[in-house]
């Protein structure tokens, strides 16, 4: 199992959770601040939290991930692979969303990386990742559709970014699809 990266990103959030609130400020996506070429915020904000609440609730999404797939990918795979939807997420954001103007947490990129892995499981033949792929473009779709939840918003005291959702399984099925086809077209040398 390829562990890790996951412990590394839980060790990487909660570190930053306990830097003063302006240094997380710093951090957060804001699309002010990516206008004025503020970069590292497109990554950063992935990371920090709005309130201990959602950071306990991202630290048990990426449990799941973990659990579901940490023996799918190498570290190297899940490093790009979650900086590329990082980026395309923040990107999608910023040119699609513009009425989000701050968001933080990992809740976009976790949709991304159960993403990465129902595909991963189709591709091995595992039934279950139809099931977990059709689940959460049923759940985008509804958040899509209804809003978000107020109840969850109130509790992280946060607005809920189903945008983010929506990206990160969109810059999942981008990136993990063509890497399918391309793995089950690529020739397997013969010995």
């Amino acid at each position: 199992m390829s562990c890790l990266p996951y412990l590394v990103l839980a060790a990487t959030m909660l570190l930053l959770a306990v830097l003063p609130e302006h240094t997380q400020t710093m951090l957060s996506y804001s699309r002010e601040g990516i206008a004025a070429a503020e970069y590292w915020r497109l990554l950063t904000g992935h990371l920090v939290h709005s309130n201990n609440w959602h950071l306990l609730m991202n630290l048990g999404g990426l449990l799941l991930a973990m659990l579901l797939h940490a023996g799918c990918f190498s570290s190297r795979q899940l490093a790009l692979y979650w900086l590329l939807c990082a980026l395309a997420i923040s990107m999608l954001l910023y040119v699609g969303s513009e009425q989000i103007h701050i968001y933080v947490g990992l809740s976009g990129l976790l949709h991304a990386m159960l993403t990465l892995g129902a595909l991963k499981d189709i591709q091995l033949k595992i039934n279950t990742g139809w099931l977990l792929l059709v689940g959460l473009i049923v759940k985008v779709s509804w958040e899509q559709w209804h809003g978000p939840d107020e109840d969850l918003a109130k509790l992280i005291n946060a607005s809920v970014a189903t945008d983010a959702h929506l990206y990160g399984v969109v810059s999942a099925l981008a990136l993990g699809l063509p890497a399918m086809l391309w793995l089950k077209t690529k020739k397997v040398p013969r010995r």
